[in-house]
């Protein structure tokens, strides 16, 4: 959905690209860009913020008519300059399929220029790697054991698209335990969903993985808001309340109404672990390393903290993840003003029966302390979150064994 002042951005982009040969459009599942000024050499944009209640950084659109042209992009009315990453926009060239980072060199804090050889007809420039439906079904359908996932809709999103629930549910028997995975409640935050592919991929495919497989269903909504996602909406602060505030009071969002209302039935008193993913600023300080984020809760987070132990023995791939990161609630923005328009996913998730681990964990979209994130280092971090999942519920049954046989231990001696 588009504001009126959208649209004629649009239609202006039409006439003034008609001038020179060069055509910017977002009119396709993600994109998102208004255009100010085209001239024979330099594009003025900035990202288009319709729903959005202040600011917020994301930005995707495809050009046309570039061949062997040397171009500027300038985001210079755009007054914050959170608006490129370390490594500056991501781009592909002739296709939307090989998406690479820009790099240090050459960005500015708010432009970048390009230059095209003869046969480049076609760029696509980002803030990150996107990420949309279509990239879901490519993943989905190239998994090993792909049967191993019952593909299902939470519900029916306002315009109509079928809002995703994958279920992974143990070969033989029962669950000992559930899972619950959520992501991109800010449609925006693209890389997240790398980082869930690689969950995925080992939860189903890691030979150390064989304890999830026999003893633990779970559930993952991979896109929460999925028409920000289609739509190349911000998500993050949206307007009146985005989809991580809308866990208290009466829900305003489909996808948020129906995930509370499904989710104490479907846990049987087994859901033990809550966990959704997020991603936070484009960059600066706890913006460019992986953090799980804390709890009011005490109880919930010493575990919280338990599971950061964890993650940090179970990080081996090129992304670091070190639990000195933890960001304590009453940290930087983790303050109960932040969540004045309404109860987090994880403060909701907190509160139900039987949850022991209720957390959201931010992944970076382009810098891990100086690491460049590539879509295989995002997925290679989600493996080290699904063999966490494992250590996690592994040492809830040793907790319970141990408090089985003190209280045992105690009847006999009375």
């Amino acid at each position: 959905m588009r504001t009126l002042i959208s649209m004629l951005f649009f239609f202006s982009i039409s006439w003034v690209s008609a001038q020179e040969g060069i055509k910017i459009v977002s009119d396709y599942p993600g994109g998102n860009i208004l255009v100010h000024e085209i001239t024979k050499d330099t594009v003025r944009v900035s990202p288009d913020l319709s729903e959005t209640n202040g600011e917020w950084f994301y930005w995707n659109f495809k050009i046309t008519g570039i061949q062997g042209k040397t171009i500027t992009f300038k985001f210079d009315s755009f007054k914050w300059e959170q608006i490129f990453s370390k490594f500056g926009p991501a781009y592909s060239i002739n296709n939307d399929n090989t998406w690479k980072w820009y790099g240090e060199q050459g960005v500015g804090k708010k432009s970048f220029t390009y230059s095209f050889t003869e046969q480049d007809t076609t760029a696509y420039f980002s803030m990150a790697f996107p990420y949309t439906e279509k990239d879901l079904n490519k993943f989905l359908s190239g998994l090993r054991y792909r049967e191993s996932i019952l593909m299902d809709t939470l519900c029916i999103s306002p315009e109509d698209r079928a809002i995703e629930k994958l279920i992974i549910k143990p070969g033989v028997g029962e669950p000992s335990y559930k899972v619950l995975i959520t992501a991109r409640h800010h449609a925006c935050e693209t890389m997240a969903s790398y980082e869930l592919e690689g969950i995925v991929q080992s939860i189903l495919n890691e030979r150390g993985l064989d304890y999830l497989r026999n003893n633990v269903e779970f559930m993952i909504i991979p896109f929460m808001d999925k028409d920000g996602v289609e739509n190349g909406e911000q998500g993050k602060n949206r307007d009146p309340r985005d989809h991580n505030r809308d866990y208290s009071g009466d829900p305003i969002h489909n996808s948020t109404a129906t995930l509370r209302n499904i989710i104490p039935e479907w846990s049987q008193g087994k859901l033990k672990i809550a966990l959704d993913l997020h991603c936070p600023l484009l960059k600066g300080e706890h913006s460019e390393y992986i953090f799980l984020v804390g709890s009011p809760f005490p109880k919930t987070e010493k575990n919280q903290l338990q599971f950061t132990k964890l993650l940090e023995e179970n990080t081996i791939g090129e992304l670091s993840f070190y639990k000195k990161y933890f960001l304590s609630f009453g940290v930087r923005w983790n303050v109960a003003n932040s969540y004045s328009k309404g109860d987090s996913f994880t403060a909701w998730a907190a509160k139900l029966p039987d949850v022991s681990l209720s957390t959201s964990l931010e992944f970076p979209y382009a810098n891990v302390s100086g690491t460049m994130i590539s879509k295989d280092g995002a997925r290679e971090f989600g493996k080290a979150i699904a063999y966490s999942i494992k250590d996690y519920l592994l040492l809830l049954e040793k907790n319970a064994l141990n408090s089985s046989g003190q209280k045992e231990k105690k009847d006999k001696k009375n």
